[in-house]
């Protein structure tokens, strides 16, 4: 146990609220030369979004808990549009009932943008309890990696990013249109 005692202790506080302080890409440039070999492969696994082939207890446990938040959503959601989710949910080890309440929570509330942000919390508060079991280890590298992940997502939805891409569409959609022979959209 243990092992990144000076890495962990050197990392910034994250948030969903604030953009992170440098991209993944440069934290794991970071950690060259300080995670081991194999540890750097967890690292990579983790960022690359594919915790289900990493070997540590650490990312199969992420793996099944992202896993349990998007059954939960898929139930949810299919029974609220009427399609059944069985087909959409992944097998996986293990159920941890306060994330299914976390993720249930997150998805009653009203909006889109309050949905996402609460699910994103039952990810960070999951890889927070994950990164206990060895705080000073490579547990608590991983879960750092996929807070400064989840961060970085959030630091991208900008408004401004979002009114390009709005426009982008308006713009793809009447080129369509017109196209289609349709009448003037403006």
């Amino acid at each position: 146990m243990g092992g990144y005692e000076y890495l962990v202790s050197s990392l910034p506080a994250l948030s969903l609220e604030a953009p992170p302080p440098f991209a993944p890409a440069e934290f794991r440039f970071k950690c060259q030369g300080v995670l081991s070999d194999a540890d750097l492969a967890e690292l990579d696994a983790v960022l690359a979004g594919r915790a289900a082939d990493g070997r540590s207890a650490f990312a199969q446990a992420w793996a099944a808990g992202d896993a349990q938040i998007r059954n939960t959503a898929a139930k949810m959601r299919g029974a609220k549009l009427g399609v059944e989710a069985k087909p959409f949910l992944k097998s996986h080890p293990g159920y941890a009932v306060w994330l299914d309440k976390e993720t249930s929570d997150a998805l009653a509330k009203a909006s889109p943008l309050a949905r996402e942000t609460g699910l994103d919390g039952a990810r960070w508060k999951y890889v927070e309890d994950l990164a206990r079991a060895d705080a000073t280890g490579l547990p608590a590298v991983l879960a750092f990696a996929v807070q400064l992940t989840l961060a970085a997502r959030w630091a991208a939805l900008r408004e401004e990013a979002g009114r390009e891409r709005l426009e982008q569409l308006v713009t793809q959609l009447e080129e369509s249109a017109a196209a289609g022979g349709a009448a003037d959209f403006k």
